[in-house]
């Protein structure tokens, strides 16, 4: 007689699906990893009589004490005689002990998580950092002589947080390093697992500082474990990139951080990119001090119908634009839709969608629908296929004003990487009423900047004539506080304090459009534009410097390429085609006035 094959069981999908599966065959719940990480790390710190290095190796671990008992995590799949195992070396407690199981890998990280907290930590050594000496995230986190982690002072709650006093100190860890970040006005987080530790970087106006001492080894899958359980990650999964988001309030104000997983050599490095959706909307006026440009780019978002991309690379201050644009064109009488990922910005009035790829919700999909939406207004968080690319243009051309955003590096490159994209050129052409390229630059500190003179040599790495440049008062930040007892309050001693923004606007023009539809190379095209009038990015940067909102040091960092200095003179020259001397004519090669012999500036 021959006995039937064993149906096989069907792979599961994802840890989810797994415990979902298990409860229905076991008949009770299967623990989730948010479960497990609630629980009390000193029960495996010696509240129990088994150690903490013998439920490692049972693969078990106690989650909590109530009136009816201890109650344990074990693995799904033990059988009798392990549970008798553990309930022979529990002794006293195993008559009121009862078993839940959970799955083996979200044990593991979760115990593994709990006993990090219990082992013995050696004082770390503070990195000296400017701005920041000596500053320890363990400060105020204090081992007792049961080497046990206790949080010894409260620290402002973000209001989701737990309010328990004795809640674990990984929790007020993340907790205290969030708090910091918002208080400090930081837009993103780099928690950084190096050989030696868990380094924790700030960016603060576009750069970044490390902020604390370097965390010790053994806290790094505590750390990144609180997180994914933040953001609702798997945290048992550290060999594919994760993407999540956490929403927190804090003092009234609404936080929403968008966190990214990536596995590296040392662990997952996770950086946390935080958007404050309360932060007050700005204005055109505001955002843009040249008067030519704001008007130029007015112009373009008051049109009908027609194309408007801002291009630039990440945290270039592209969303904050078109929400400001968007904020002009805000009416009762118009309907505005977005489609955003995620929506950073929340806009009363209209209607805001977030796309969602595991669904098949994508860019490309929301516009469509939106078009039978009645739309007046379209925005569409970023162009980045062919297909997003071609709907966005469809739009534009059936009687809607689209604004989209690029990453490309200027104005002209887009027109380059649209062609790529393959995207046919006279459609392009018939569609967009212009580009905008901006970059971020830091401000110079009012209150602490100092005047200087930079030397010949200095000017002319910008294309700049010192003869010309005579009467500029010329500003750099001050850095150096050797001799001095208190930094500047207002900058903290960096010398810099916030961020402006540099525009680079091309606006569509006929024989503009003429050429991009006859596929005209990108040396042409920026030709064309310089002649109609646009201002480069170069140039938007150095009349910030003759302001003294910036220095040349900003400028050279985010500005200054072979390509940008070269269509900086380029711009200069045809905007210098009369001799100042004479008055004479002059050709674009001419380097001096053949009339008068005077050197064309």
């Amino acid at each position: 007689m021959t006995s039937s094959p064993t149906q096989p069981s069907p792979v599961p999908f994802s840890p989810d699906q797994k415990r979902l599966e298990l409860e229905l065959l076991l008949g009770q719940r299967v623990l989730s990893p948010q479960e497990l990480a609630m629980a009390d790390a000193d029960l495996i710190a010696g509240g129990t009589p088994i150690e903490a290095a013998r439920w490692r190796t049972l693969g078990a671990m106690p989650l909590r004490r109530d009136p009816e008992g201890l109650v344990v995590a074990v693995p799904y799949h033990w059988r009798e005689d392990k549970r008798q195992t553990l309930l022979r070396e529990l002794g006293d407690l195993a008559s009121s002990c009862r078993l839940t199981p959970a799955l083996p890998v979200d044990l593991c990280v979760a115990l593994n998580a709990a006993i990090a907290l219990r082992v013995e930590l050696k004082p770390a050594q503070p990195v000296p950092i400017p701005g920041a000496p000596g500053r320890s995230l363990l400060q105020g986190l204090t081992m007792q002589p049961g080497h046990e982690l206790i949080a010894m002072a409260e620290v402002d709650e973000l209001e989701s947080s737990p309010e328990d006093a004795n809640a674990s100190p990984v929790v007020s860890l993340v907790d205290r390093i969030l708090i910091e970040a918002v208080e400090s006005d930081t837009s993103d987080i780099h928690f950084e697992p190096q050989e030696t530790g868990l380094v924790i970087r700030y960016r603060r106006d576009g750069v970044l500082h490390p902020q604390w001492e370097t965390l010790p080894k053994n806290l790094i899958p505590s750390i990144t474990s609180r997180l994914k359980i933040m953001a609702e990650l798997d945290i048992s999964e550290r060999r594919m990139p994760q993407d999540g988001r956490i929403r927190r309030q804090y003092r009234g104000r609404n936080i929403d951080i968008r966190v990214s997983t990536l596995p590296s050599r040392f662990g997952e490095t996770v950086v946390l990119r935080l958007l404050d959706h309360d932060i007050t909307q700005l204005g055109l006026e505001v955002l843009i001090n040249d008067t030519e440009s704001l008007a130029n780019l007015r112009a373009m978002g008051s049109k009908p119908f027609g194309l408007i991309l801002v291009t630039g690379p990440t945290g270039a201050g592209k969303s904050t634009t078109l929400y400001a644009l968007l904020a002009e064109r805000n009416d009762p009488a118009i309907n505005i839709c977005t489609v955003e990922d995620p929506i950073e910005y929340g806009l009363k009035g209209i209607t805001q969608t977030q796309v969602n790829r595991d669904k098949g919700l994508d860019f490309s999909t929301v516009l469509r629908a939106f078009i039978r939406q009645d739309p007046d207004v379209l925005l569409v968080g970023e162009t980045r296929d062919q297909e997003t690319a071609k709907t966005t243009i469809e739009a534009a051309l059936t009687g809607h004003l689209v604004l989209s955003t690029l990453h490309c590096n200027d104005t002209v490159s887009a027109f380059a990487r649209l062609d790529e994209m393959g995207v046919e050129p006279f459609l392009v052409s018939a569609s967009l009423l212009g580009v905008i390229s901006q970059r971020l630059l830091r401000r110079l500190c009012l209150h602490c900047r100092v005047a200087y003179r930079p030397s010949e040599e200095q000017l002319a790495r910008f294309g700049l004539l010192a003869s010309r440049e005579a009467e500029i008062s010329f500003y750099r930040a001050k850095l150096d506080h050797s001799g001095q007892k208190e930094v500047c309050p207002h900058c903290q001693g960096n010398g810099y304090r916030g961020r402006i923004g540099v525009y680079e606007i091309l606006t569509m023009t006929e024989n503009f459009a003429s050429a991009v539809a006859k596929r005209a190379p990108v040396d042409e095209l920026r030709r064309l534009a310089l002649e109609n009038g646009m201002k480069t990015l170069l140039g938007y940067g150095l009349n910030l410097v003759r302001q003294g909102l910036t220095t040349l040091e900003e400028v050279e960092r985010m500005l200054l390429t072979d390509s940008g200095l070269e269509s900086e003179r380029r711009s200069r020259a045809l905007h210098s085609l009369t001799c100042e001397g004479c008055g004479a004519g002059l050709q674009e090669e001419w380097l001096e006035c053949p009339y008068c012999l005077r050197t064309r500036n």
